[in-house]
């Protein structure tokens, strides 16, 4: 079986809290279509408003190999936890960061407050 990710999507409301241990409760839901056939197309979808308001989706693929069956409770188990890592990831990604710029002609530092 190959599991591939096809799309990503993030929806955040709010800044990231300042709190560094963030702990989430997910909300999550995996939805497959063409289960009859080689290729599984599936949606998971992870929601979380408690701490953090966002939305995370992943849709991607998966392949089976000739005569593999499909099982899809164990494929929903590896998929939650893929994204749930890219969801982790996502959120490091997009904190908000201080950086201390250097003036070449003088020593005074220009400050900026920058969220990516």
């Amino acid at each position: 079986m190959e599991i591939t990710v096809e799309k990503i999507a993030m929806i955040r409301e709010n800044h990231n809290p300042k709190n560094v241990n963030l702990n989430l409760d997910i909300d999550w839901s995996v939805e497959y279509t063409n289960t009859d056939q080689r290729n599984v197309n599936y949606n998971i979808v992870l929601k979380s408003a408690e701490y953090l308001n966002l939305s995370f989706k992943v849709e991607g693929l998966v392949r089976l190999d000739i005569f593999e069956e499909f099982l899809q409770q164990e494929c929903s188990q590896i998929v939650f936890h893929h994204a749930c890592t890219m969801l982790m990831d996502m959120i490091s990604l997009t904190r908000q960061t201080n950086y201390e710029l250097l003036k070449e002609d003088t020593s005074s530092a220009v400050n900026l407050n920058a969220a990516f």
